[in-house]
This record gives structure tokens, sequence and C-alpha cells, in this order.
């Protein structure tokens, strides 16, 4: 005999399908999006540690003044790895970008061609394909090259280059106005005419040393080139921004993005559930008779979480096949457009399948199982009467002498006051993703904004060895790179006493004091006071600092001392420094001993980069919460017009209009949405900042968290008019309930 039980799932399905179709779209939106992005990130992750090997991709490189002599590459090989030439020469073009030109290399650093065909010809030229997307340049078109036009013949992926770093000291890679190129032997000749930078890669005869161990050997061919004073530049793999920038970034994000979907599985498990609850109020008679024929509470439980698990799975598998076909695509395309990386292979990933389907299946249960549970405790006799009180009913609540209308809409809010914190805290989570969107582009342009106002000069030259320049103006600077406990770079910086260009500062001469940007204070949430122990690259050696003071530079995270107090503590000579601090072009100093130098052009480059490659994913996150905004609004404002469907009927035999009864029941539901907008605004704000600590923890580097106020204006404005929206819907909903609803009883 069949369960009668399992007839009434079509007909639940039916009564609510609406609600269970947006519900069941929205599941398969988000679970998709998130498989999407972990199936993206592991598989393209996947790919870029592989490359290393089918690439052959360097584990060093470094430049020298000539071309190496015989002996001294016997000596370097004889320490255990080959050298390759990996000659370059950068040439400007048109617009001030600059190309770095490069012979095909066969043997190592392999470069792997996404359209085209690598140059075979003179006169062709391939160029790095995020470059070309950026300039809107196509396999086919022309581009002048040293007073020459070139064919475009393909666009490649570099393996050393995966993201476009100009100098590996360089603060951010720049996709739009540098790109590294490969010609011919013979354009390569004729281009660089013996002017080229001649550059060496070497790779490690032994595949399976370890990371402290590659270090060593890499001090060690260090050690060797030091010895012929021709040593100009030199850059472990591990250290190369260019190849390790990329693989560190791509991932990284995955933390929050499981954050946000499993805090929308639980706000859309609290719908599920409030939606079920309001099922079994509906049938009470029916679940009444048939606790009194002898049905258990526990079969009656199962039956109700029937519907919302079989909607959620299926939503889930649906998810994720759609995670592994488009929103696999989406993903890519986002860090495709960021970074310049190889072609890659999609991969199975278990671990996805387990956090976005297995898990929100168990949490959605959990919740439903949590307040189905509890509501079908009661006893039969009181299922009969309707009565779904735990305790004692108690008296209405005596309410102000306010006009009818008003009271009336004053018990519509008291009823549904569950339905109501729902969708109270669905705003809230809606506008949080909301606020991020809006938030993120302002936050950026206000750090552009005072990274410039608050430059330390107008030239920052790093130096290769230290050089003297017989401009006045300038000022000495040491420079080190330490890290902090998550391995994240801490610039440390001597400075003269008396600064002129960080007068400001007042960086203390006592040995071990040190003043730190606002920005490293307000990242590791440290006062004036602390004492700080940062290390350097493999944490042999560690030093521990008091910060006497702050000083507001958000360019970097970094430390402030003097010169002397710099040279004791790093074991330096006296009177030894990297670089100079000065705002005129320091015109003596020969290029080949300049390590790189930061203007206000290349620390603006930080903020021009993140707003090319995230802006997308800001718009795609601000429609994202405006579709949480109109879905949530919808099913929580629909539940409560269904839930009085009989109420609303009466009203309407007793003479009101459809138009006077939406004024009773949308209004209130408009008093409480428009209150919990304008309320979370401002809460908003608050949480958002105890979020955004932590998201910013997670990445490098620190953008102060400061928002303009029409921001707020914005979130409140969509807000609103996303209601607005879900409010003509609502009437149409009331218009269609008929009288004979209020003679209705369950079957």
């Amino acid at each position: 005999m069949r369960n009668p039980l399992t007839k009434r799932i079509p007909r639940e399905i039916k009564n609510d399908l609406g609600k269970y179709i947006a519900l069941f779209l929205f599941l398969i939106l988000s679970i998709g999006f998130i498989s999407g992005f972990l199936v993206a990130g592991d598989s393209m992750k996947s790919a870029f540690d592989n490359s290393f090997e089918k690439y052959n991709v360097e584990d060093g490189h470094f430049c020298l003044a000539t071309e190496i002599d015989d002996k001294t590459k016997e000596n370097v090989e004889n320490l255990g790895v080959k050298l390759y030439k990996n000659f370059y020469k950068n040439e400007e073009i048109k617009n001030g970008h600059t190309l770095r030109l490069y012979r095909n290399r066969e043997d190592f650093n392999k470069i792997s061609v996404f359209e085209g065909n690598l140059p075979e010809n003179n006169g062709e030229i391939a160029i790095d394909r995020l470059y070309a997307e950026n300039n809107e340049i196509k396999v086919g078109d022309k581009i002048k090259v040293a007073d020459k036009d070139m064919t475009i013949s393909a666009t490649v992926a570099f393996s050393d280059y995966t993201s476009l770093f100009k100098n590996n000291t360089d603060m951010m890679f720049d996709a739009k106005k540098f790109s590294v190129a490969v010609v011919t032997d013979s354009d390569f000749n004729k281009i660089a005419d013996d002017n080229y930078t001649y550059c060496y890669s070497w790779i490690d005869n032994d595949k399976n040393l370890s990371d402290s161990k590659k270090n060593d050997l890499g001090d060690d061919v260090k050690e060797e080139l030091a010895k012929t004073g021709m040593l100009t530049d030199f850059v472990k793999r591990a250290d190369n921004q260019a190849i390790m920038f990329s693989g560190d970034d791509i991932g990284s994000d995955k933390t929050m993005m499981l954050t946000l979907l499993y805090v929308l599985i639980i706000v859309f498990g609290f719908i599920f559930a409030i939606t079920s609850r309001d099922t079994v109020e509906q049938e009470a008679s029916v679940i009444g008779t048939l606790r009194a024929s002898g049905y258990t509470r526990g079969e009656l439980t199962r039956h109700y979480l029937v519907v919302p698990t079989l909607v959620t799975f299926t939503a889930a598998v649906i998810g994720n096949i759609l995670g592994y076909t488009a929103m696999k695509n989406v993903v890519m395309n986002m860090y495709y457009h960021s970074y310049s990386l190889p072609p890659y292979q999609t991969l199975w990933n278990g671990d996805a399948f387990i956090l976005t389907t297995v898990i929100p299946c168990i949490i959605i249960t959990l919740i439903n199982l949590f307040v189905i549970a509890k509501t079908l405790r009661l006893p039969p006799l009181q299922f009969l009467r309707h009565d779904f009180h735990m305790k004692k009913k108690k008296k209405a609540a005596k309410l102000p002498n306010f006009r009818f209308l008003t009271r009336f809409r004053l018990r519509i809010i008291l009823q549904n006051i569950p339905s109501y914190i729902i969708m109270a805290f669905g705003i809230m989570f809606a506008g949080l993703l909301l606020f991020f969107g809006l938030a993120l582009n302002p936050l950026l342009a206000n750090y552009k904004t005072e990274v410039v106002n608050n430059m330390i000069c107008d030239y920052q030259y790093v130096l290769k060895a230290p050089v003297e320049t017989s401009n006045d103006t300038a000022e000495k600077f040491c420079m080190t790179t330490l890290y902090e406990s998550n391995d994240e770079e801490i610039s440390a910086y001597g400075i003269e006493d008396d600064s002129e260009y960080l007068s400001k500062a007042n960086v203390p001469k006592k040995k071990n004091e040190v003043v730190a940007s606002q920005g490293y204070l307000e990242k590791y949430s440290l006062k004036v006071g602390d004492r700080v122990t940062l290390k350097d690259k493999y944490g042999e050696n560690k030093y521990t600092f008091k910060i006497v003071g702050s000083y507001y530079y958000p360019a970097s995270l970094c430390v402030f001392m003097t010169n002397d107090n710099f040279n004791d503590v790093f074991d330096k000579d006296d009177g030894y420094f990297t670089g100079y601090f000065s705002n005129e072009k320091l015109k003596d100093i020969d290029d080949k001993y300049i390590a790189t130098t930061i203007t206000q052009k290349d620390l603006t480059t930080v903020t021009d980069q993140l707003d090319d490659s995230m802006g997308m994913s800001f718009t795609l996150l601000v429609g994202f919460s405006v579709l949480i905004y109109i879905i949530l609004m919808y099913l929580l404002s629909k539940l409560v017009i269904e839930k009085n469907e009989q109420n609303i009927s009466m009203l309407k035999i007793l003479g009101y209009s459809n138009r006077e009864a939406s004024k009773l029941y949308n209004r209130a539901t408009t008093v409480v949405t428009i209150g919990a907008i304008l309320v979370s605004v401002p809460l908003i704000y608050y949480v958002f900042a105890g979020l955004y600590h932590y998201f910013m923890f997670e990445m490098k580097g620190w953008l102060p968290y400061v928002v303009p106020w029409y921001v707020f204006v914005e979130m409140a404005v969509i807000g609103i008019i996303c209601y607005a929206i879900i409010y003509f819907i609502l009437q149409k909903k009331i218009n269609k309930i008929k009288l004979s609803q209020a003679l209705k009883s369950d079957d």
C-alpha cells in the first residue's frame, strides 16, 4: 500500500512552486559559481605547479655587464647547475610602452602559443597574450619596433613571465604597458645590435632539492659570480615575482568564497525551514489526523524534510555540472584577465563536490530538521485546533491608541516576526555583498589618491650597488626586505638623521627602535609600544624592534630607523646605503647600477592593475547582490502573504478592495523592509570593517578602510528600488486571492 504522505509531496511542491523555483535557481547559481571557482582555481594551480617541469622553468637568473667567460661558466656549472643564454633587449615603442625582446627558448623557459605560430620569418613577432588583450592587438596586426613594422604572428604565454613584472623590485606588474616578446634570431641580432642585457638562466641538476638547499645553491652561484665584479642582477626563482606572484594568488580567495557560500546556505536554509513550517501549519488538520491515526513524529519529520533536501541536492548537482562548464569558464577568464598563464586542463575536484554539495545539503537538512521537529512536538489535538503555541497562549500585546489601520499593520508585523527576522538577516547578508561590490572601487580610488599625496619623494632610486651622485638634493637611504610570521614582505628603511624627506616621521636614534607605517599597524593590530619580530627570507635570522611611533605611508608596509641603526642591526659597514630619495631625476648614475626607480607612475600602477583585473569582479558582485536582494525579498514577502491568505480573503468578503488589502499587508512588509534596509546600511559598515580586516590579512599589502558617504546612499537606493519591484509583484499576488479562500480547509 502506497504511503499517503508520499502522495502529498508533488502537491506541496506545486503549492509553493514559485518559491521553490526561485530557491532552486539561486542555489544553482551560487553553488555553480563557487564550484566553478574551486574547479578553475585548483586546475590552474595544478597547471602552474606542473609548468616548472613541463616548460623547464629556470631556478633563477642573473645578469652580467659582459658575456660570461668560459672559466666562470665552468666554475658556476660545477656547483650543480646548467647555464643557458637568455639575452634580451628592452625596446621602447609608441605610447611609452616597453617590449622585452627574446630569441625563442626551446630548451628552457618554454613558450606556450595561444593563437598563431611562433616567428619563423623575419618581420614577425609574438607578444604576450594578456598585453595583446589589454591593448586590443590581434594576430595579423602590425606593430612598429625599432622603426620597423613587424607582424604579430602569435599571442603567447612565457613560462617565466606569468605576471608581467618589468623589474623584480616593482610593486606591481603592468600588463598594459609592458610585454615580453619573441622574434627570430636574425631580427633579434639586428634590433639589439649587440646592445642587449647579458642575462643567463640556470637550472639545478638535482630536481629534488628542498627549498632550503635550492636557496643555498643559489647563494653559492651568487658568491661565485660576485668574484667577477660584473654581476648586475641576480634573482632566484623563489624570489622572482614574474614567475611566483600568480601562483601565490591563484586560489588564495578560497576561504572567503566558501565563507560567503555557507552564510548564503544558512540564510536559504532558514527560508526553507520557514516554508516547511508554513506548510505544516497549513496542513495542521491533516497532520493532527495522521498523528491520531498512529503516524509518528519521526515519520512526519522525514516527510517534510524530503522537499528541501531534494531541492538542495538537485540544485547542488546541477550547480556542480554548471561549475565544471560555464561557471568554470567565467572564473578562468577572470584569472586570464589578470595573469599571463599557460593553457590548463580541467581536473576533477573531489573537495569541490564535498564543499559545494555534501556540506550545503547537510546544513540545510539540519536547519530544517531542527525547525520541523520543534514544530511537530505539539500534540495531535493542537494541530486539529490550529493552535501552534508551544506554551500557554499569551494575551495579545496591548497597542497604543493608534488609528485602526496602523494598529492592524502592527498586528501583522507582530504575527510574522520570524519571517521578518529572516528577511532582515537576508537583507543584511545581501547588503554585505552589495557593499563589498560598491565600496571596493572607491577604496582603490582613495588608496591611489593617498599614495600620491603621501609620496616620500618624486624619485626613489633603489641601487644594485652603492654609487655616489653629485646632486645635493638627493638623500641616501638603506632598505632591505624582512618578513612577518605569515611571510608577508615588510620593508625596513634606514634614513638619515633629520631627513628632509621624512621630517615628520620622528625616527628614533636608539638601537632597535623603529617607526612603523600606519598600514602595518592597522593590518597586524599593532600599537605604539609593541615589539615586533621580523625575519629574513628563510627565517635564519630574526630581528626584534620596538615600535615607538607611526608614520602615514600608504604605499608600503614598512618600518623606519636611522641609517646608523640599520647598519648596526644588519651588520653593514658605516656609510652603507642602497638608494636615494630625490625630487629631481638623477642623471649622473648609470642605468646599469639602478635596480628600480619608484615614481608616481609606479606607485599608482598597483591600483590601476587591481582595478583592471578586479573591476569585472566588482560589477558581477553588484549584480549578484541585487539578485539576492530581489529573491530574498520576494520569497519572504510572498511567505507573509501566503500565510495570511485566509485573512486577506476575509477582508475582501468584508468589503475591502484589493488596493486596501494591499495597504494593510504589503505596507506592513514595506515598513519592515525599508526599516531593515536603513538600519542595515550603517550596521554593515561596521560588520564589513571586521570582515575587511580578515580578508585583507589573507592578501598582500593593505588598503586603508575608507568608504565615501555616497556608497551608503547607493546601497539604500538600490535596496528600495529592489523592493519597489517586489511590491508590484506582491500586489498582483493579493489581487489573485479569491473570496472563497476564507472558506477553504485542509484536505
